[in-house]
């Protein structure tokens, strides 16, 4: 998520100093949860899968796509404990 803000939030708020920084993550953070249509959530927003995730005692499941970078950390970690 972290990456996904740094890369959006800059081209849609004008930042000058830690104020606008502050205001700005909050309202990214509003606009991602409630206004970013997702592919990944059959164009739902993170907060509509909640929604609809609270209120259903089987709610969809959205598959998590492969991060080659995760795998990469996880057998970082994996190396480090055998190592150990």
């Amino acid at each position: 998520l972290w990456g996904i803000i740094k890369t959006e939030m800059y081209q849609m708020y004008e930042i000058h100093d830690k104020e606008d920084l502050i205001e700005a993550i909050g309202k990214y953070i509003d606009f991602y949860n409630n206004r970013r249509y997702q592919s990944r959530f059959d164009s739902k927003t993170p907060m509509e899968v909640r929604n609809e995730a609270l209120g259903n005692e089987s709610p969809n499941q959205y598959p998590i796509a492969f991060n080659p970078r995760i795998s990469k950390y996880k057998e970082s970690l994996k190396n480090k404990a055998q190592s150990a």
